[in-house]
């Protein structure tokens, strides 16, 4: 029925969903063709060394397949295709795989034909001769993403650089620019890394130069002293953004004005004024963007800020209010120490003969201001400017993901073609978008839906001149697409299904990809286990922070403690430590001192006489969230509090002894 083109996570989970909606009534068969040898498409071949997503686990995995609970926050790019071919085989979906099959032609069949549209393609089974094939479907979903054609701009005189001139694309490690005097051409997340990377690899400079500027804001919440405590946690920030009064119950007057969005920057910048010094972002003092343009519903975040401490060397200034109440961004000693900087500028306006670079005059700029006299020649220019998209196999008679009107995925008049990760959030990763809009076009396909004829309100604002226009607001998004195909829970009927913990973790939680599979056309076996244990876990992290309502009793550097909203019984108390474990092994001994004397606290100020101190590890140890917590449940009757059964045998006095002998050695 259909095909797919390109083998990078849109295409696996485009054609996962589409496999698993096939029924007997209904048949659906699919194949994904890839040019390449292997799967993982940008991130396989356009990785380079120390390369991370900047994105969490918890929103980038696909709803049903999750990474491992102990694995960090963010991973780099291998291990994330290793995990996309763990997809592949959970699902069974290499045998529906074309690798090496690069697609050459897509155009429409003569009416009356059987099939729709004929795919050609070079058949990759045989390495030595690729001979043309044909495959003919009834619909295609085109999957080939943002980051395919590199985008070049053009620079006069750029020939007169002595040296390399490459795109990020074909960056690889720290040797290509060892040693050099690095021109970066951009500021997005590419260009902050091989910033960092060029200082790493002791380039003799760095220079960024970029036309606007940017919003800087790590990927993790760390690092930061206020009324000089310090927090040295890691929070993930694309999971901050809750679902209530967010995306779910909003009037449709206020999500057509954005007012959410320009209340929550308004507090935002505050905020960051409040930690760092600065509104321009988190802990940036050069760079910052026009105040027009300056918020979420403008701008792409930038989650790569390794640079950061070198690109606000000459700028970052002593704040005598802050210092005094003991608030403070605190970079890595590493790079604290250092007085390497990372020089920043506008954009080139031309290059000499002598291959020296002139910027774009700009008084209004500081960092213009500081390198207009100075000589930059440089002998490596990377352009980090970004991808074009171009569907050079398409048949001029298809439309091409800038045409994409409806939910920018479909034509109105081609809802048989659709553009599968063409857009861009400005919070949030695309693979667990690509998966919305999978099960968005495979609902509309197999009769599940009509057709959206309501105006979208989750696009970012860009100027007509802007280059992209394709950026959306990630949790709007997202829950625009699922209202559309049944997907998105309403409270009442999320309550009577999975009862009031699930209801409060999709309330409170972030607009993960797995919350539009508790109830509607998608309903998935495995989402219920995974809102209450991964997703719950993230708004235990985030309650820490105070972002969320929560009963707090008490809070210390290394612990926390709060009532429990379903309680044994009155007085019911949860104590955890900050730093975070799955179990009670993974806590270092110094982040354990504080439990036990603040639950004897809680049990003294709740009145309890008598009562229990419970901490599980483990599935089968009835632990459901994965973080470590310690109940105090007060037992003030028979029927109240925690009960227990304790199934006592009788002893092996040998066994016994030789278990005692064994655990004594290993203390």
């Amino acid at each position: 029925m259909a095909f797919m083109r390109e083998n990078r996570p849109g295409g696996l989970v485009a054609l996962k969903t589409l496999l698993e909606s096939s029924t007997p009534e209904q048949q659906i068969e699919a194949c994904l063709f890839e040019a390449e040898s292997d799967i993982g498409g940008t991130f396989n071949y356009r990785s380079y060394q120390n390369a991370e997503l900047v994105s969490s686990k918890q929103l980038t995995t696909f709803s049903d397949h999750r990474l491992p609970l102990d694995s960090p926050d963010h991973i780099s790019l291998p291990e994330y295709v290793d995990y996309l071919r763990s997809y592949v085989a959970k699902f069974n979906l290499d045998t529906h795989i074309k690798l090496n099959s690069p697609v050459i032609r897509v155009e429409r069949l003569p009416d009356g034909s059987e099939w729709k549209h004929r795919v050609s393609y070079l058949d990759g089974t045989d390495a030595e001769e690729k001979k043309e094939r044909f495959y003919d479907c009834s619909h295609i979903a085109v999957c080939t993403g943002l980051h395919v054609e590199p985008n070049i701009p053009t620079i006069p005189g750029i020939e007169h650089i002595n040296g390399d001139v490459f795109h990020s694309s074909l960056y690889k490690d720290r040797s290509q620019v060892a040693g050099r005097n690095v021109l970066v051409l951009g500021c997005g997340e590419t260009a902050m890394d091989i910033a960092y990377e060029s200082i790493k690899a002791d380039a003799q400079s760095v220079t960024m130069c970029f036309r606007t500027g940017f919003l800087s804001f790590p990927k993790s919440l760390s690092r930061f002293q206020v009324f000089g405590k310090t927090f040295s946690g890691g929070l993930p920030i694309d999971g901050l953004i809750t679902n209530l009064f967010e995306t779910a119950y909003v009037h449709r007057a206020i999500a057509h004005s954005r007012l959410r969005w320009f209340v929550s920057d308004f507090v935002i910048k505050r905020v960051l004024w409040f930690l760092t010094g600065t509104q321009a972002g988190m802990n940036q003092h050069v760079g910052g963007l026009p105040q027009e343009r300056l918020g979420r519903a403008f701008v792409f975040l930038n989650k790569s800020n390794k640079a950061m401490p070198y690109l606000n060397r000459p700028y970052q200034k002593h704040n005598p209010i802050l210092a005094c109440i003991g608030n403070r961004y605190i970079d890595p000693p590493e790079d604290a120490n250092s007085n390497r900087v990372v020089d920043t500028c506008t954009w080139p306006e031309y290059i000499d003969d002598s291959g020296r670079v002139h910027f774009q005059a700009n008084p209004k700029r500081k960092d213009w201001q500081r390198l207009k006299n100075r000589v930059i020649k440089p002998d490596c220019v990377v352009y980090c400017s970004g991808y074009k998209q171009t569907f050079p196999y398409l048949d001029s008679a298809y439309p091409t993901a800038s045409d994409a009107q409806i939910r920018n995925i479909i034509h109105p008049s081609h809802q048989d073609i659709a553009f599968i990760g063409f857009v861009r959030p400005g919070v949030g990763a695309i693979p667990p978008i690509a998966e919305q809009q999978a099960m968005w076009w495979t609902a509309l396909i197999t009769g599940k839906m009509a057709m959206p004829t309501d105006p979208p309100h989750y696009h970012l604002l860009a100027a007509k001149t802007s280059r992209i226009h394709y950026g959306v607001d990630h949790s709007a998004y997202m829950s625009t697409l699922a209202r559309d195909f049944g997907g998105a829970p309403g409270l009442m009927e999320l309550y009577r299904e999975h009862g009031l913990r699930i209801l409060l973790i999709y309330c409170f939680g972030a607009s993960f990809v797995t919350f539009y599979r508790l109830l509607g056309p998608f309903k998935s076996a495995v989402a219920p286990e995974i809102a209450r244990t991964e997703l719950a876990e993230t708004i235990l992290r985030r309650g820490i922070l105070g972002d969320i309502p929560s009963f707090k009793i008490f809070e210390s550097d290394k612990v926390f403690a709060f009532l429990d909203i379903q309680p044994l019984s009155r007085g019911h108390a949860l104590v955890i430590p900050k730093f975070h474990g799955a179990k009670l092994t993974d806590i270092p001994d110094e982040d354990l001192l504080e439990i036990l004397p603040v639950a004897k606290k809680i049990a003294i100020a709740s009145g309890a006489t008598d009562f229990n101190i419970l901490q599980n590890n483990g599935r089968i140890a009835h632990q459901v969230v994965d973080h470590v917590h310690f109940h105090m449940i007060p037992k003030p009757n028979e029927q109240e509090g925690m009960g227990i059964s304790w199934p006592a045998k009788e002893s092996d006095m040998d066994k016994l002894k030789a278990l005692h002998e064994e655990i004594k050695s290993k203390m």
